[in-house]
C-alpha cells in the first residue's frame, strides 16, 4: 500500500555533520604531524569546498522538503474538490430519479386523461348526434300530439334533462381538457428541469475526470520525489504515529462521554458478528509485514469501485472526519468502552464530528484519497488504541471470502 509523505533530512544532516567532524580531525591530526613548511591552505581549501558542499546540500534538501509539502497541500485541495463534486454527482443522481419517476407519474396520468377524453368524446358525440335527429320541430310536434297533459310534462322533462346532460357532459370534457393540458405543462417543465440537470450532471463527470486526471499527474510527480525504500518506511511509521497520536487524543477526550445508549448492545459482545464497512476482494491481511522494513499491517484493505458505499459496523459516534496524511479523508467511530473503528482513502465522508450513527449507516463511498493507487477503504478496530484483527471482529462468511484471497 503506497503512502505519500515527506521525508526528513535529520539522519543526511547528522551523516554530513559527522562527516565534516570526521575530515576536520582527520585534518588538524595530520597538519600537527607535519612539517612546520608544510602548506596547509591545500586542507583548507578542501574543508571550505565540503562545508559548501554540506550548505548545498541543506539547501537541497530544505527545497525538497518545501516543494514535496506543496505537492501534498495541492493534492489535498484536489482531493477535496473530487470529494465535494462527487457529492453533488450524488445528490445530481438523485434529482435525475426524481424527476425521471415524475416523468413517468406524469405520463401515466395523461395516457388516462386521454382516454377520459376518447370515452367523453364519443359520449357526447352520441349526444349531439340524438339531438340533432330528433331536432327541434320535432320536440313540438311531440308535444302537440300529446292527448295527456301529464304525458306533455313528463316529455318535455325528459327532453330538459337530455339537454342537462349534455352540457354537463360537456363541462366534463372541457374540464378534462384543461387538466390534460396543465399536466402537459408540467411535463414539459419537468423534461425542461430534467435536460438542466443531466446537462449539469455530464458538466460535472467531465469536471471529476478532469481533476482525476490532475491528481493522478500529482501523484506521479510526488512519487519521483520518494526515491528509496527509506523514504517510504519512513512516511509510513510518519503515518503511523500520526494516527497513533490522533487515537490517543480521541480515547481521552471520548474516554467520559457515553457512546452506547442501554438500547444497544455493548461493542465487545459483538465480536464475531460486526458485518465488512463494504464488500471487495482483501488485498492485505492483519498483522502481515508490509513490502518494506518491521512494519505490519493494522488493518485490512477492501478493494472497492469508486463511490461504492461504507457502512459504520456498528452504532457509535463520529469521533473524527477529516483528511489526514498517508489515510486521506477518514472517518473515526467511537463505540465505547475504548472501542473505535476507522474507515480511510474514502472519496466522501458522508458524516460530520459529533453525529451519532446505526450500525449499517452509509457514512461514506470509497476511494483512492490521500494518494492510494487502488480504490477502497482501509479498515480498522482499535482496542483501547491498539489494532485488533478485523477479522475476528466481522462475519464468519466475509473473513472465509477474505482469506481465500492471496496475500500480496
Amino acid at each position: 500500500m503506497f503512502r505519500i509523505k515527506l521525508s526528513t533530512s535529520t539522519a543526511h544532516l547528522s551523516i554530513l555533520f559527522s562527516i565534516v567532524l570526521f575530515l576536520w580531525l582527520f585534518f588538524s591530526f595530520n597538519v600537527a604531524s607535519a612539517s612546520k613548511n608544510e602548506d596547509m591552505s591545500h586542507y583548507q581549501d578542501k574543508l571550505e569546498k565540503l562545508q559548501k558542499s554540506i550548505t548545498k546540500v541543506q539547501q537541497h534538501l530544505k527545497g525538497s522538503k518545501k516543494k514535496r509539502s506543496h505537492v501534498v497541500t495541492e493534492l489535498h485541495t484536489l482531493e477535496a474538490e473530487i470529494s465535494k463534486n462527487s457529492r453533488k454527482l450524488k445528490k445530481l443522481e438523485k434529482a435525475v430519479h426524481s424527476s425521471r419517476r415524475q416523468e413517468k407519474k406524469l405520463k401515466k396520468e395523461l395516457n388516462i386523461l386521454n382516454k377520459q377524453l376518447n370515452n367523453q368524446r364519443t359520449v357526447l358525440s352520441e349526444q349531439i348526434r340524438a339531438a340533432y335527429s330528433i331536432g327541434h320541430q320535432q320536440n313540438i310536434k311531440m308535444l302537440l300530439n300529446q292527448q295527456d297533459p301529464a304525458q306533455a310534462g313528463r316529455t318535455q322533462a325528459y327532453f330538459n334533462y337530455l339537454n342537462r346532460a349534455r352540457q354537463q357532459q360537456i363541462d366534463t370534457f372541457l374540464a378534462t381538457l384543461e387538466l390534460k393540458k396543465q399536466t402537459e405543462g408540467t411535463l414539459k417543465q419537468t423534461l425542461t428541469t430534467q435536460n438542466k440537470l443531466l446537462k449539469t450532471q455530464k458538466q460535472k463527470k467531465r469536471e471529476r475526470q478532469k481533476q482525476r486526471f490532475q491528481r493522478k499527474k500529482l501523484l506521479a510527480e510526488l512519487s519521483k520525489k520518494i526515491k528509496n525504500q527509506e523514504s517510504t518506511l519512513d512516511s509510513l511509521e510518519t503515518s503511523r504515529g500520526r494516527i497513533e497520536n490522533l487515537l490517543k487524543s480521541l480515547g481521552e477526550l471520548l474516554a467520559d462521554i457515553p457512546t452506547s445508549p442501554s438500547e444497544n448492545q455493548p461493542f465487545l459482545s459483538l465480536k464475531g458478528k460486526l458485518p465488512w464497512p463494504t464488500k471487495g476482494r482483501f488485498m492485505n491481511i492483519f498483522g502481515q509485514p508490509k513490502n518494506y522494513g518491521d512494519l505490519k499491517w493494522n488493518g485490512v484493505l477492501i478493494k472497492a469501485e469508486l463511490g461504492t458505499p461504507v457502512r459504520v459496523v456498528s452504532h457509535g459516534r463520529v469521533a473524527f472526519a477529516d483528511w489526514l496524511q498517508g489515510f486521506g479523508f477518514i472517518t473515526i467511530v467511537d463505540h465505547g468502552d475504548g472501542y473505535m473503528s476507522l474507515y480511510g482513502q474514502n472519496e466522501s465522508l458522508f458524516k460530520q464530528l459529533g453525529d451519532w450513527v446505526q450500525a449499517g449507516e452509509v457514512i461514506a463511498t470509497a476511494g483512492d484519497s490521500g494518494g492510494q493507487p487502488i480504490s477502497g477503504v482501509y479498515f480498522e478496530i482499535r482496542s483501547r488504541g491498539k489494532p485488533v484483527n478485523p477479522s475476528k471482529w466481522c462475519s464468519k462468511k466475509a473473513r472465509h471470502a477474505a482469506a481465500q484471497i492471496p496475500s500480496i
